[in-house]
Parts: C-alpha cells; sequence; structure tokens
C-alpha cells in the first residue's frame, strides 16, 4: 500500500492555548480604540455671525473689512482659533492665547456687544420650529439652551490700536476658560 503523508495546515489559532487566543482579539480592539482616541481628538467648535464696526487686522496684516462675517471658535484641547469666513472670500484664521491668572481686563472700550455663541454639538431647530413664539416673548428671551459661550470684543485703551476678542466658555463644574485673540485697528505699517 501507498501512504501519502499530508501537511498539516498552519493555523494561527492551533499553536495557541485557548486563553491566547481569546485574549488576542480583545487587545486588537482595544488598540484600535485606543489610536482612533489619540489621532482624532475631538475639536470642539462655536459658531455665530458679527458684525465688525470697523477694519481689523491680523498679526499677519491680512485685512478684515468692515462687514458682516460668520465666526467660528474652535479647540482641539490645546490651542484656541477664531475664524472670520466672510461669504465668497477664504477664511481668516486667528490663533489665540488662553488666558491665565487675573481674569480682569483692565482700561477697555467696548466695540461690539456680547455674542452669544452656538455649540456644534447642540442640534439646530428646524425654521419652523424657530419661527414660532410659544409665549409671545420675542425669540431671544424665550430660547430653551443653556448659552455657554460667550465673545466680546474690545478696543484697550492701553494698548492703542489693540482690539481683544475674549472668548469665554462655561463647562459643567469647572471654572470658565478664556481665550484671548489679538487684532489690531490699524496695519502695522501705518496703510489703512
Amino acid at each position: 500500500m501507498f501512504f501519502v503523508r499530508l501537511k498539516p495546515r498552519l493555523n494561527l489559532f492551533t499553536r495557541l492555548s485557548r486563553f491566547q487566543a481569546l485574549t488576542l482579539p480583545i487587545l486588537a480592539v482595544i488598540y484600535l480604540v485606543g489610536n482612533r482616541a489619540i489621532a482624532a481628538p475631538a475639536v470642539e467648535r462655536y459658531t455665530g455671525t458679527m458684525t465688525l464696526p470697523i477694519d481689523l487686522f491680523t498679526r499677519e496684516g491680512i485685512k478684515l473689512e468692515k462687514r458682516n462675517y460668520q465666526i467660528e471658535v474652535a479647540s482641539d484641547g490645546s490651542h484656541w482659533t477664531l475664524s472670520f469666513l466672510p461669504e465668497g472670500k477664504d477664511r481668516v484664521v486667528v490663533k489665540g492665547e488662553i488666558a491665565a491668572g487675573d481674569l480682569f481686563l483692565g482700561p477697555a472700550i467696548p466695540l461690539v456687544g456680547a455674542h452669544y455663541m452656538r455649540s456644534s454639538s447642540e442640534p439646530l431647530k428646524t425654521a419652523q420650529e424657530r419661527q414660532f413664539s410659544k409665549t409671545g416673548l420675542p425669540q431671544y428671551a424665550e430660547q430653551e439652551r443653556d448659552w455657554k459661550a460667550t465673545l466680546r470684543v474690545y478696543k484697550s485703551s492701553s494698548e492703542p490700536g489693540e482690539v481683544l476678542f475674549i472668548f469665554q466658555v462655561r463647562s459643567a463644574g469647572s471654572q470658565p476658560t478664556r481665550a484671548d485673540f489679538k487684532l489690531r485697528s490699524e496695519s502695522l505699517d501705518g496703510k489703512r
């Protein structure tokens, strides 16, 4: 008789114990979930609209004309940015600094009133839901959402030409976080 010896199939799990075979997929899932959390940090965004009453300039010399803008404040956890989104033009981004220590501003002139910013995590009601008043009050007076973020604009009286955009967000159970964005009312090269 003729006997043929077949080679056994190589299978990764044949050489592993039952414990190792069960823990290997669990460790792979934990690794993938952990890497996804590290690779893509959640970006927190707040949006609103603002009309600038004067022309402003960034530190890089980019001019923001006196007009209406969509604005967005975003944080990746450690860095804050303020974006101006003019209709039909490129986005202008200003980097901010987290305010530390005494949050007293000092002598300053309000340039624009307080703007309440809406978080991107809050759902926006439909146009039909926003149209009708339930109580007869103006729409801003009956809004149910808790405004957690504000943006205020001041012209510094101690630093000529400096304009401060102060963004403040209130987190649950902690001190408010404040980010300052500095712009200028005059170009650094003296041109208007």
